[in-house]
């Protein structure tokens, strides 16, 4: 689902022009971006919560072996599913799930 596909049928859900939806769906998600990128956790009860990690920095070859690089340590967000969230993820069968 991307977001105009959100955009489309929270607007058919609530009856409310398909403009104001998207300036709420636009203004939820940098809110959230903003919240979260200032180190700040975001957490909606019954479907997760975003935070910042710092992931460590590693050490790798390239594939032909020759070179190698240092990746440094860098901040990073993640998602948390929900016990709920996950409990649905868990009914879906093989075949429901798309390719990206």
């Amino acid at each position: 689902m991307t977001k105009h596909d959100l955009v489309d049928r929270l607007s058919d859900g609530v009856g409310l022009p398909k403009p104001e939806v998207q300036a709420v769906v636009d203004g939820f998600l940098a809110l959230v971006m903003e919240a979260v990128s200032s180190g700040q956790r975001v957490e909606l009860r019954r479907f997760g919560v975003w935070k910042p990690v710092n992931r460590k920095g590693r050490h790798l070859r390239t594939p032909d072996g020759i070179h190698e690089i240092d990746l440094p340590d860098r901040p990073t967000a993640v998602f948390v599913p929900s016990a709920e969230f996950r409990q649905r993820m868990g009914d879906l069968e093989p075949g429901q799930i798309e390719r990206a």
